[in-house]
């Protein structure tokens, strides 16, 4: 122990928060953030606050914004090298080198993929606490038709020798404990930035999400059809996983509903205005982790109306909007209830700010990860 305690003072971090996209937080595109970037820069910021030297590993900073003492120690890896000759080789090395230069006792990783491997590598190679942080469901899909076998395979092995597997819900942490029945994951919930109320009012449904399959947006546009005395605003981002056809299939039942408005793709503040004015945020996935987009509304006191996810039951158990179980009937009902009544909405909306505040904020959720972090401060 004593000598584990010596090495910790000569590290420059406690930990380091690996996200590369998060560099568009310190950058003129900070509203272009994806729900796992800003997932991890609220993790690095809050464990900041919290006391800990933390580092947060970025790809180059563009025009970067100004930074105090609340803001973590930025490192700076290279650009994606994927594209190159010999490209998987040359990320792994970025990665290596951008967790090298962090100098942390802990490294926390966000979210499936290739990079995963690289910092399991190097914190085992550096004896180094490896802590993997979930994004979804499909983070533990290790048959996934999308993705290269070989890869996955590593990609499995370098999740079973992770220190800590960290899951946003108790259904992702079913699906680690069926991968690995040895492993007992921890379940920490997602941050939720604090924001003003909507207090009830509201002008239309909100779909915002990427146009790909499993999103389901056509289920969206069943429901506009289906109500065609309210409102439904969509936000539609295509995307490289776009199926040909669904981006002008779309586009023309805008054209032809006239309750339906489809709007281009627009930066996260604006978004986040348009939530404000929505009845319910409407999410059709047919798979999802824990959706910022639920957060966001519930922080704003906006009910969830939800088609098939329902994380934890978290929609049910606190009656913070409704969960249809697949049915496009209850869907179609419960949109119609919310619509034709602003007193529910307006009550279903307090819920959901008192049920933010104790589970969600950046206070509760920061208390979580402190104590993981100084659980075990040594990998074995």
């Amino acid at each position: 122990m004593r000598r584990a305690r010596s090495r910790r003072r000569r590290r420059a971090h406690d930990v380091a928060v690996y996200a590369p996209w998060g560099a568009l937080y310190y950058g003129p595109d900070r509203d272009y953030m994806g729900g796992a970037e800003v997932q991890t820069t609220m993790l690095a910021h809050a464990l900041q606050s919290r006391g800990l030297r933390v580092a947060h590993i970025v790809y180059p900073v563009k025009e970067p914004r100004r930074v105090d003492s609340s803001t973590p120690s930025l490192v700076e890896r290279s650009e994606w090298q994927g594209h190159r000759r010999l490209g998987e080789l040359a990320e792994t090395t970025a990665i290596s080198r951008g967790l090298r230069r962090a100098e942390a006792d802990a490294y926390i990783v966000r979210g499936g993929g290739g990079h995963v491997i690289a910092a399991s590598l190097f914190c085992r190679a550096m004896r180094r606490r490896f802590i993997f942080s979930s994004s979804s469901e499909l983070d533990f899909d290790f048959e996934r038709p999308d993705r290269n076998p070989r890869t996955l395979r590593l990609y499995r092995t370098s999740l079973r020798l992770a220190d800590e597997l960290v899951v946003q819900t108790r259904q992702q942490a079913e699906l680690v404990r069926r991968a690995f029945p040895d492993r007992d994951p921890i379940v920490i919930p997602s941050f939720a930035e604090p924001a003003p109320s909507a207090n009830g009012n509201g002008e239309y449904f909100l779909w915002a999400d990427r146009l790909v399959e499993y999103k389901l947006p056509d289920r969206y546009i069943e429901l506009a059809e289906a109500l065609p005395n309210a409102r439904f605003r969509m936000v539609g981002a295509a995307n490289n996983e776009t199926p040909p056809g669904m981006a002008e299939r779309i586009e023309a039942a805008a054209e032809r509903l006239p309750n339906l408005e489809l709007l281009p793709p627009r930066p996260r503040s604006q978004l986040l205005d348009e939530m404000l004015q929505a009845v319910a945020v409407v999410k059709t996935s047919r798979i999802e982790g824990m959706p910022n987009a639920f957060l966001e509304a519930w922080a704003r006191g906006v009910p969830v109306l939800s088609l098939n996810v329902d994380p934890d039951a978290k929609i049910e158990d606190n009656d913070i909007g409704v969960a249809a179980g697949g049915s496009m009937e209850r869907l179609v009902g419960a949109a119609a209830s919310l619509w034709d009544d602003p007193g529910r909405r307006q009550a279903t909306g307090e819920r959901a700010r008192r049920f933010i505040q104790e589970v969600h904020s950046p206070e509760a959720v920061a208390d979580r990860w402190v104590a993981l972090l100084e659980r075990r401060p040594w990998p074995k």
